[in-house]
């Protein structure tokens, strides 16, 4: 693709938005900006900053809060196994305030997002490596070189536009 924006991305997909889109967040670009910086309405999570990461081009400026839970939160949909995401302001700012684990949380801006046909194209065209979706990926401490590790590892699967999954970025 060639695309800098998604040049090495690791992309965690997420339950369709509006039909026919398809939408996922960049798990592997932090912003380097603490999410307090971000976000000064929100309350700083417990446990030291907690950097935002740019989770994609489209609405950029928008939160999406991924966490893992025992239990479903409210207004928070289910990716997959223990991870979920909210998009809702309150919700948010309830879960990074009340959050005793800032390993178990991540704040994106935006997201990527596709129609159907536009990402079956890019992947049937090499420029996506489709892999199982992991939770302990999805929240690595290290997540900037993540895509490599993935890579490295061989971890590719043939394709199938089901949930859960990542993508990976080929350039």
């Amino acid at each position: 693709m060639g695309d800098p924006i998604f040049g090495g991305s690791v992309i965690m997909m997420m339950p369709m938005i509006d039909a026919p889109l398809l939408a996922g967040v960049i798990i592997n670009k932090p912003t380097g900006t603490s999410a307090q910086e971000v976000f000064p309405h929100f309350p700083a999570p417990k446990g030291g900053p907690n950097s935002a990461y740019f989770g994609g081009p489209v609405d950029n400026g928008q939160a999406i809060l991924a966490l893992r839970a025992s239990h479903p939160p409210a207004k928070a949909i289910q990716v997959f196994d223990d991870v979920y995401v909210s998009a809702d302001a309150e919700t948010i700012a309830q879960i990074v305030k009340d959050n005793t684990d800032p390993a178990k949380l991540r704040i994106f801006l935006g997201r990527a997002q596709w129609l159907n046909e536009q990402l079956h194209t890019e992947i049937m065209a090499g420029a996506w490596y489709v892999v199982p979706a992991d939770a302990a990926q999805v929240f690595d401490a290290d997540p900037t070189h993540l895509w490599r590790k993935l890579i490295e590892r061989g971890e590719l699967q043939e394709v199938r536009l089901l949930l859960p999954f990542a993508l990976l970025d080929t350039f």
